[in-house]
């Protein structure tokens, strides 16, 4: 490993046009380059990955990025079924400004909807998961059963330990 840092502190010191007498570490940082180990450590991650089973989430590079015009469109139904109350809840952060809001359709006919401000340090993600946590809350004392809501609920982790423990 040492040979390979060497070979790229001197890449490094040209890009830098830097005195050869600089670290390793400080050239690095100069020439904005990554350390050689960590570029390795990543290569080695992403080839263990599949081979061992291990959910690797590496990112992906900007040339295998589709083009905005290839996504694929999100078509809504056009009826809502009937006997199923829909949940929509939606959390923003604008300008300084966080709120969120919530709707509880059943049959076609709003039963219940909100709308909160929240404080400015809130982020977007917080103030979605507010929303959520209030519906939750909502559906519980209203005793409303056959629900459903257009979320990420499925997926463990992904809204926060406490509205998990709500559902």
């Amino acid at each position: 490993m040492r040979q390979y840092q060497r070979v790229q502190r001197m890449m490094n010191i040209k890009i830098a046009k830097a005195f050869k007498t600089l670290s390793y570490e400080a050239s690095c940082v100069l020439a904005r380059v990554r350390p050689i180990r960590l570029a390795i450590e990543e290569k080695v991650q992403t080839y263990k990955a599949p081979h061992n089973n291990i959910k690797y989430d590496a990112p992906l590079e900007v040339r295998y990025w589709p083009h905005p015009a290839e996504k694929p469109l999100i078509i809504e139904p056009t009826e809502m079924p009937h006997n199923v109350i829909n949940i929509f809840t939606d959390g923003s952060k604008i300008g300084g400004k966080v709120g969120a809001a919530a709707v509880i359709i059943k049959d076609n006919k709003i039963i219940h909807q909100s709308k909160f401000r929240l404080h400015e340090r809130c982020s977007n993600n917080q103030a979605e998961q507010v929303a959520i946590l209030r519906e939750l809350e909502q559906i519980q004392s209203l005793q409303l059963t056959n629900w459903h809501t257009q979320t990420s609920l499925r997926q463990p982790g992904s809204l926060g330990p406490l509205i998990h423990s709500r559902l």
